[in-house]
């Protein structure tokens, strides 16, 4: 079977693929295209606001943990004390 035409049926099996892709999609969506991009913008909105309060509260947790460990409550806040300097 020669290149051209092992070419040609993969080309023309990812076009079928991707049409029934399509036809399914369409036809199982769960809301309008509209909406359904409006709801995965939430989503996604969503996910970046719950991802930044959860690095901010590790970055607390982790300054306090490191405070904890060098037993000096200014560490990391730009007023360090000037031990060993």
């Amino acid at each position: 079977m020669g290149f051209a035409k092992k070419l040609f049926k993969f080309t023309a099996g990812s076009a079928t693929g991707t049409a029934i892709g399509l036809a399914v999609g369409s036809l199982l969506a769960p809301q309008r295209g509209a909406d359904l991009q409006q709801a995965t913008q939430d989503l996604i909105t969503e996910a970046k606001t719950d991802g930044q309060v959860a690095q901010d509260r590790t970055e607390r947790e982790l300054q306090e943990r490191f405070r904890d460990k060098v037993n000096d409550p200014r560490a990391l806040t730009g007023q360090e004390s000037s031990i060993g300097n």
